[in-house]
């Protein structure tokens, strides 16, 4: 059996993933409009991003398909609480509470009609809460809990289902995060059921794909994932279901792009580094919005800068400061890892990936 902490590049992808969610944060509209050049680096980021970290969770949750659920499950349902959940609700009451906390300093009272409707958002419509990019907590939290009662259907009809919501469930029932748990549980069992070929051929994946195998899949999926940026970032209109036909593939196309650059760069130094902010992309993920938020208030309602190159090096510079904040301040104390990050115990066995998504 292959240990998880065995397989280096996974954490090499969860680097480049987070690093591109780390980006694409950073490139937010909601101060400034994004000018065209940023507008489709984001959607070339956000076309591939994330189906990243589902394909990774999927992939390190095989133990899930020999689950026994009358003994198992219930823990498994614990581990997953503490580690997805909690964190979830603890940031969604702080947000809430900071912003809260600014109304009264503004005097701006908030009613109790008004906090029960924010109460209401974290438990029901997480994408609409303060801290929006919460939704992957959530999501991921939810897969992992349907996933042991999937995998006990047949393989090919687990997949043509979840790849019909995929494509044809609407993208905006934010309710339950119902879009976002139908779109991603495609990415997840393909990670999870591609983990046995993995197992039987992992010494020879690479090399069993010819050269000319290599570049074709080069050249498809990078016209995939630039043709539906182009597509999305000027607004021209296809059919719904071609769009989402081609955004389904841009998930997969960029795994394969990810698995190629890995095959080439995997022993030069940079893999050190990749490796060094996949161990932490949980960190990453849920700090770097406080340190970006600082900065796009600084720069657009203080200094009253409008330029988004200044803007945007600013994100990048001010939220870098969220790892070395997270490691050498926060990690320090046991409670706050239980808290904030879910670290409350040794994540027994069925953890879904280490960091960001377990």
């Amino acid at each position: 059996m292959i240990k998880e902490n065995t397989i280096k590049e996974i954490n090499y992808i969860k680097g480049i993933a987070i690093l591109l969610v780390f980006i694409g944060h950073a490139s937010t509209p909601s101060f400034l409009q994004r000018p065209y050049t940023y507008e489709f680096m984001v959607q070339l980021i956000y076309s591939i991003h994330m189906p990243l970290f589902f394909l990774v969770s999927g992939f390190l949750s095989y133990k899930i398909i020999n689950m026994n659920l009358n003994k198992e499950y219930l823990s498994f349902i614990k581990t997953k609480f503490y580690r997805l959940g909690v964190p979830f609700l603890i940031f969604s009451f702080i947000t809430n509470f900071i912003i809260i906390a600014f109304k009264q300093v503004l005097n701006e009272p908030v009613s109790t009609s008004t906090l029960l409707d924010r109460i209401k958002t974290i438990f029901l419509y997480p994408e609409d809460g303060i801290m929006g990019a919460l939704w992957f907590l959530y999501t991921l939290f939810f897969i992992a809990i349907l996933a042991p009662f999937i995998v006990k259907l047949p393989l090919k009809l687990t997949i043509t289902l979840s790849l019909l919501l995929n494509i044809f469930t609407p993208k905006y029932i934010n309710f339950l995060s119902i879009s976002r748990i139908n779109f991603f549980l495609v990415y997840f069992l393909i990670g999870l059921y591609f983990r046995t070929y993995y197992q039987a051929n992992k010494n020879n994946i690479f090399k069993m794909i010819s050269t000319f195998k290599k570049i074709t899949l080069f050249i498809i999926s990078a016209i995939c994932i630039f043709s539906y940026s182009y597509i999305i970032t000027n607004g021209i209109f296809i059919s719904k279901y071609l769009l989402s036909t081609l955004n389904f593939l841009c998930g997969l196309c960029g795994m394969i792009l990810i698995l190629m650059l890995i095959e080439k760069i995997k022993n030069l130094k940079v893999c050190s580094t990749l490796s060094y902010l996949g161990q932490y992309s949980m960190d990453i993920y849920l700090f770097s919005w406080f340190f970006q938020i600082t900065s796009m208030i600084l720069i657009t309602k203080i200094l009253k800068i409008s330029n988004y190159n200044i803007f945007f090096i600013s994100n990048m510079i001010v939220g870098s400061f969220c790892l070395p904040f997270s490691i050498y301040i926060l990690r320090r104390f046991k409670i706050f890892k239980r808290l904030l990050l879910g670290e409350f115990q040794n994540n027994v066995s069925l953890k879904s990936t280490p960091s960001i998504t377990t």
